[in-house]
């Protein structure tokens, strides 16, 4: 074939065409070289701020921990940021005091060569030509580029220059810390030697972390804040209860004295007393005796809270000691009209409990059934077993509690109900309940309240551990049966004031 018909143009224009398709590709080639070494560095910088929240997620009660563990992540691997220092401001004393600062080999050198401790640095706020005194007084970033700036007058020039060379840094970014407009710290950011601007990444990177170091350290002081009060409120509410068992206690003696003298009295052991007299003293014996109720129940109560109340459980049968506080209460059902029943089942229930505490929790319950139950109502005790174990019911007649009142009703000082009954009787302290559901609870039970409304009664209810079946035994081949008591008889007598066994 002849050259000059031949197939390819004689200009030349095919390699012309196939050197700017290759010239093309590697431009192609290149950008996706640096492309993808932007994504590198981008999915480098994302891995790191993870790291960064799980730090400040880990470590919130401490700011100084927190400020120290972030500035040595970021310098470890944000290889542009050559040093890294964190301030927390002190109003009291004026002055930006340091929390931490980069961990690194040159931070090391030039204390060491420099004879420099850049570990406890404090900027004062009167020092008005630093850089971060500037920041923090203007809530701005502010930039530098001689290092001299950061540390004036806490170092010469020379110093801050040596210090250049040894972290190959001649850029700082300097932030305040706020917390919304409050600013609680400041934070410098030194970038190696740039020919060039930083990549919008890495000046993302270097934005985002003050706002989030701020939030950080600004949780932590909330938290530590919150101990302190907690640390103080509980101090306080040691010293009451030390104040309140100390009072109880040295109230109790003369009170006691007190009862028997009137006591004395009242049965003519110095002579004949008048009927007016005798109501006098009947009275002054019946609030004595409620008085006396409330110090016991609050020096109980102190000792609880203090952990110093001890219970001494032994095996006992719960229809024992039901059947002698119902004996001991009969008279009581009597001044007020109410019947009081107890039918105690045939064979022993066993459970291990301190007798006198167990007793107490009984006086309560029926004393607050009796409160609250009019004349010619009725109260029913008994006991049974069932799955959970040895249960107790005092269920009564009386004017019942509202749905919104029952979970308030084991609560310290509560007093619910404002009806005339409670009116008329008085309304008591907010401690019998109370006292009743901490020594049920010591003894490893559960307390509760049942009622279907006002006026159709309430059943007060308590489940202790049962014994197991062999102490069972032993102890039904040791005691006789237990007598069934019968209901008190109905009397027609006045309301009067009951001591003080309610809640």
């Amino acid at each position: 074939m002849d050259n000059s018909q031949g197939f390819f143009p004689s200009d030349n224009k095919p390699t012309e065409n196939f050197k700017e398709i290759q010239d093309e590709l590697t431009h192609v080639n290149h950008e996706m070289y640096k492309k993808n070494l932007e994504l590198s560095e981008k999915n480098k910088i994302l891995s790191l701020i993870r790291k960064v929240d799980g730090i400040i997620l880990s470590t919130v009660t401490d700011p100084k921990l927190i400020a120290q563990k972030v500035t040595n992540i970021i310098t470890e691997e944000a290889n542009f940021i050559k040093m890294m220092t964190i301030f927390l401001l002190d109003k009291s004393s004026g002055s930006l005091n340091q929390l931490a600062i980069s961990q690194t080999q040159a931070e090391r050198k030039s204390e060491l060569e420099l004879h420099l401790n850049l570990q406890e640095l404090r900027i004062h706020l009167k020092d008005e030509k630093n850089i971060i005194v500037k920041a923090v007084t203007a809530k701005k970033m502010l930039l530098t580029h001689d290092l001299y700036e950061v540390f004036t007058p806490y170092m010469s020039r020379e110093q801050a220059n040596q210090l250049v060379k040894y972290f190959e840094t001649d850029t700082s970014y300097v932030y305040p810390l706020t917390i919304r407009t409050d600013v609680i710290g400041a934070m410098v950011i030194s970038v190696e030697e740039l020919k060039k601007p930083l990549p919008y990444y890495k000046i993302d990177l270097i934005d985002r972390i003050p706002g989030t170091i701020a939030i950080a350290i600004g949780n932590a002081l909330l938290y530590q804040n919150i101990q302190k009060a907690n640390e103080h409120l509980k101090q306080l509410d040691r010293l009451k209860t030390e104040f309140v068992s100390i009072a109880s206690h040295e109230l109790r003696t003369p009170m006691t004295v007190i009862k028997s003298y009137v006591w004395m009295l009242l049965n003519g052991k110095s002579g004949p007393v008048s009927d007016k007299q005798k109501t006098y003293l009947e009275r002054t014996f019946s609030s004595i005796e409620r008085l006396l109720d409330l110090v016991n129940n609050m020096l109980n109560i102190s000792r609880i809270e203090a952990g110093r109340l001890v219970v001494s459980p032994v095996l006992v049968d719960i229809r024992e000691i039901v059947s002698n506080v119902i004996t001991d209460m009969n008279r009581r059902a009597e001044d007020v009209g109410v019947e009081l029943y107890f039918y105690p089942p045939s064979t022993p229930l066993l459970v291990k409990a301190d007798s006198g505490r167990l007793k107490e929790v009984l006086i309560n319950l029926i004393g607050n059934s009796l409160k609250f139950t009019p004349r010619d109502g009725s109260i029913t005790v008994s006991v049974h077993k069932n799955e959970d174990g040895i249960v107790t019911r005092i269920k009564d007649t009386g004017c019942g509690i509202k749905s919104e009142d029952i979970p308030k009703l084991f609560q310290k000082f509560n007093m619910v109900g404002s009806t005339n009954l409670t009116k008329e009787i008085s309304q008591g302290t907010g401690l019998g309940l109370y006292l009743s559901k901490s020594l049920v609870e010591l003894h490893g039970g559960r307390i509760w309240v049942e009622s279907e409304g006002e006026n159709r009664g309430s059943t007060f209810s308590f489940v202790l551990p049962a014994v197991e079946s062999a102490a069972l035994q032993t102890y039904q081949s040791s005691e006789d049966p237990i007598v069934e008591p019968t209901p008190s008889q109905e009397i027609n007598t006045q309301l009067s004031p009951l001591p003080n066994h309610q809640a």
